[in-house]
């Protein structure tokens, strides 16, 4: 049986600090907090490591599975139907990987409290952040697996890839993403938006403009479209399509050509479905995901207007179709 990588190197050598000079400082209480919980996901990581490789070939008497029956079982069914297909090590896996955030998160408040490891805490959410994009990477091929609209080859890909997370929790073969959506999210930080006429051209324009090749070759791609403008715009107003065409209408129906964003406040009742509470808090991106993948799922549903996929969504399914990221398994 193939272990689990538990820490990346860089995850060790932080926790390696925080714990010496936590015991150097005699933090006994809160030393041994951060040891005990440091032991417990080597527990848990070594009996999810008890479990069959995803990438091995298992035979119960006429059944027989394999990564390539797995990515087949995986790429024939619906988002609510996946979890009956997923593998014990896959879900177990997700939950070691939430038990692992958690740990960060518990020495960054240990961070916030004792000065003596504060100089840890941008070290410290530099990696938590690492750790909520492998979540939403999680998120994002199992959304791609189950979009029927786009090609088999695409999907499959985005099985590969999932199966590689799977197997090993460390996400080789997906570095590439995780800068690529860590500087959408900290461009979208200093993003502010001109919103004029709400067309959004001169706002898309100059945020691509500070973003790396990678996203401009998406932007510039022939199969971005007018969904996927849709998509942006809203990642990037942190305004959903129906709250930008009640802003549209209200201008329309006053007579404004221009709109300032403290209008947003009056218009939509102080309410917004996409608002991000706490910008610094890395968690805030998994939910910002989410609160739009819903979305787009309610709209496939009803065959109602707008963005059918995230924005998230349609840069990695780029990125498959180029061959920018790839299992090294497929």
């Amino acid at each position: 049986m193939k272990s689990i990588q538990i820490f990346t190197e860089e995850e060790s050598h932080i926790t390696s600090i925080i714990k010496s000079r936590l015991q150097s400082q005699k933090n006994i209480f809160e030393y041994n907090l951060v040891d005990k919980t440091e032991k417990s996901l080597v527990k848990l990581a070594d009996s999810i490591s008890g479990y069959p490789s995803i990438f091995g070939e298992q035979q119960i008497g006429n059944h027989y599975r394999t990564l390539e029956t797995l990515v087949e079982n995986l790429c024939s069914k619906e988002d609510i139907h996946l979890l009956m297909s997923t593998p014990t090590k896959a879900i177990l896996g997700r939950s070691f990987t939430m038990a692992k955030l958690n740990f960060f998160l518990l020495m960054s408040y240990l961070c916030k409290e004792r000065y003596e490891i504060c100089e840890m805490e941008l070290n410290l959410k530099k990696i938590i952040r690492q750790n909520v994009f492998s979540i939403l990477s999680e998120d994002v091929f199992i959304s791609i697996i189950s979009d029927f609209s786009l090609s088999n080859e695409i999907r499959r890909q985005a099985a590969f890839m999932l199966a590689t997370i799977w197997e090993n929790r460390i996400y080789h073969g997906v570095e590439k993403i995780t800068p690529l959506l860590s500087e959408l999210w900290e461009a979208r930080l200093d993003f502010i938006p001109a919103y004029g006429t709400m067309v959004g051209v001169s706002e898309i324009s100059a945020f691509i403009m500070r973003l790396n090749p990678d996203f401009i070759e998406f932007i510039n791609d022939d199969d971005f479209s007018d969904d996927a403008n849709k998509s942006l715009m809203e990642y990037l107003m942190e305004l959903s399509f129906e709250e930008l065409i009640e802003i549209q209408q209200y201008m329309t129906q006053n007579s404004q050509s221009l709109f300032k964003s403290s209008d947003i406040e009056k218009i939509l009742k102080g309410k917004r479905e996409y608002e991000v509470k706490n910008f610094d808090d890395p968690r805030e991106m998994y939910n910002f995901y989410i609160r739009r993948q819903e979305k787009t799922i309610i709209r496939k549903k009803l065959n109602l207007p707008g963005p059918k996929r995230t924005i998230e969504e349609y840069i990695i399914s780029f990125m498959l179709k180029k061959k920018i990221i790839r299992s090294v398994a497929s």
